[in-house]
């Protein structure tokens, strides 16, 4: 599975403690990937950040590509 910057993945090992979490990816890295889930927000802002995660290959399937991606 090839996967780019701006893919969406979600955790697919049920073992793992974000799943099922869907993530964008921000980085390809050579064990997987990094990237992040958005935090939502409180009502008071657009959203509080996001939360950064790196991922094993065995942990997710692409799912997707994100059409907003966060600076």
């Amino acid at each position: 599975m090839e996967i780019e910057e701006a893919d969406i993945v979600q955790i697919t090992n049920p073992e793992h403690h974000w799943y099922p979490c869907l993530i964008v990816v921000n980085e390809v890295k050579s064990f997987g990937c990094q990237g992040y889930a958005v935090i939502p927000s409180n009502g008071q802002e657009r959203a509080n950040g996001q939360a950064f995660i790196r991922l094993d290959s065995n942990d997710f399937e692409k799912v997707g590509r994100a059409i907003v991606v966060l600076a």
